[in-house]
């Protein structure tokens, strides 16, 4: 029996506004990404990229078509349950970190586990545990402001990976950060994609960035324009 994807539009649209004042963000889209695949999302600005990350993540909902999850459609489920799937499927790494910034590293990382009420010792060496994996074994107790620019966006992979998603969602991850600090990030996230097998999303508007991942979704004009494998073979083109 096959496996289906992780994550699937089937004709995806997305309107904002009504009438003459109406923008269609996304336009009848068609995507599917596998577990342990790592995608990369590219676009100019309005192409339609957030608005599909949004989808991607319950943000969101389409006006029309389908997102399934795990071969599920998730076409009428209520706030309470978006936010469910939110919590214990997906985690979110952004740009700008979004971290508490008077709390420790460790602190940090175990907000998703308090808010699934686990007890206090074991989401302690769970987010001890996330951090070690993204290398900051040692840093667990220092403060957002004494940690660098790299060591903040690592605190904020443990903090979306602690919970041991089943999709990794990211925002420009590199946006905020200087060329060698972006190269290591994104090590980081191949060899959590690898070793791991974290399903991994991203957003991203610099190519070096994308090269990273083994498959580029392009989308203009809220289309998902081409497909490009890590090969550099067009895998689909709209």
């Amino acid at each position: 029996m096959t496996t289906p994807p992780i994550i699937e539009f089937r004709q995806v649209s997305k309107i904002y506004g009504q009438g003459e004042a109406a923008i269609r963000a996304l336009d009848r889209v068609d995507l599917s990404i596998s577990e342990r695949e790592f995608v990369a999302i590219m676009g100019p600005s309005g192409s339609g990229k957030s608005t599909a990350m949004n989808i991607l993540g319950c943000l969101d909902v389409p006006s029309a078509g389908d997102y399934l999850f795990q071969g599920i459609p998730t076409r009428g489920f209520n706030r309470s349950q978006l936010t469910l799937l939110r919590r214990h499927m997906l985690g979110f790494v952004f740009q700008g970190f979004n971290l508490l910034p008077r709390t420790s590293a460790v602190e940090n990382v175990e907000l998703p586990l308090i808010y699934r009420g686990m007890p206090g010792a074991e989401r302690h060496r769970r987010a001890k545990e996330a951090l070690a994996l993204v290398g900051l074994s040692g840093r667990e107790h220092h403060k957002t402001q004494e940690l660098s620019g790299g060591q903040q966006q690592r605190v904020a992979i443990a903090r979306a990976i602690v919970t041991q998603p089943s999709l990794l969602l990211a925002d420009e991850p590199t946006g905020n950060l200087d060329t060698k600090t972006s190269i290591e990030i994104m090590d980081l996230m191949t060899r959590l994609n690898r070793e791991q097998g974290i399903t991994i999303v991203m957003v991203t508007h610099e190519p070096d960035i994308a090269a990273y991942a083994q498959r580029l979704l392009r989308f203009v004009d809220g289309k998902l324009e081409a497909e490009t494998t890590k090969s550099g073979e067009a895998a689909h083109v709209l």
